[in-house]
């Protein structure tokens, strides 16, 4: 399962057919999924101060919540998503282009800071779900 981004855009798209689904019906159905995604409190929390500010005040009761019913929609991350360097620069070119021009230290950088929300993996046959 990769970012929200991702499945609303036509990147990887391949024949197939597209089905016309109500966005408010995806995401039901993406929430059943999400309820299975790992979400560490603590990390999510120090990572979105919005969402811990909501939590304080009583708007949520947990990171988790939030994550389930509006940070995945929202491209964010649950967790630290450990990046495998090697595997990641081979797959995408442009960024090794991109560290190489001083434009991110690192593969895991450039992962944190904007390959989830495009949609890449950082490690081959990775997913949300475990």
């Amino acid at each position: 399962m990769r970012s929200y981004s991702y499945l609303m855009s036509d990147q990887g798209a391949q024949g197939g057919h597209y089905v016309e689904l109500l966005e408010s019906k995806l995401q039901e159905l993406l929430r059943a999924l999400l309820e299975r995604v790992e979400v560490n409190e603590d990390w999510y929390l120090a990572h979105n101060s919005d969402v811990g500010a909501a939590v304080e005040r009583g708007e949520l009761r947990s990171a988790r919540e939030h994550y389930i019913t509006s940070g995945y929609f929202e491209n964010r991350m649950p967790r630290r998503i450990p990046v495998n360097e090697s595997w990641y620069l081979g797959e995408y070119p442009d960024v090794a282009e991109a560290i190489k021009a001083g434009a991110f230290a690192s593969a895991q950088q450039h992962f944190t800071a904007s390959g989830f929300k495009e949609g890449r993996l950082p490690s081959p046959g990775w997913s949300l779900l475990g």
